[in-house]
């Protein structure tokens, strides 16, 4: 396997600065908008479109190792389960937690505020 094909743990792939970037690029070119014009709802958008580009290379990974046949997956179904919130899980997983903290607030923002405008999904 080539290190590009490994599945680590979690680190921090970028300083914060630089994912405050990542999210003003997608304010800019996802919402159409400026920071200083930026909604919460506006800056929610932008920083999962942003941790997604950090989590594509491991789902495609696991869909190139699903594919392949060598795995096995196990599956539940359940009419109870919601999956709830996703950006807090995303940022964790992707080991972004503190970068999406920072850069927030770097953008005028508290981080509550941007986990509390993603729509509830169920």
């Amino acid at each position: 396997e080539s290190d590009n094909d490994r599945i680590t743990a979690p680190k921090a792939p970028v300083t914060s600065d630089e994912f405050a970037d990542e999210i003003r690029e997608q304010l800019k070119y996802t919402q159409g908008v400026t920071p200083q014009q930026a909604t919460a709802s506006d800056v929610y958008v932008a920083a999962a479109a942003a941790v997604r580009r950090h989590l594509v290379d491991a789902w495609m990974k696991t869909q190139k190792d699903m594919v392949s046949g060598d795995t096995k997956a196990v599956g539940y179904l359940s009419a109870e389960f919601l999956m709830g919130k996703q950006l807090s899980n995303a940022l964790l997983n992707a080991g972004l937690t503190e970068q999406f903290d920072d850069a927030v607030k770097t953008l005028g923002f508290e981080p509550q505020q941007i986990v509390d405008a993603e729509y509830e999904p169920g």
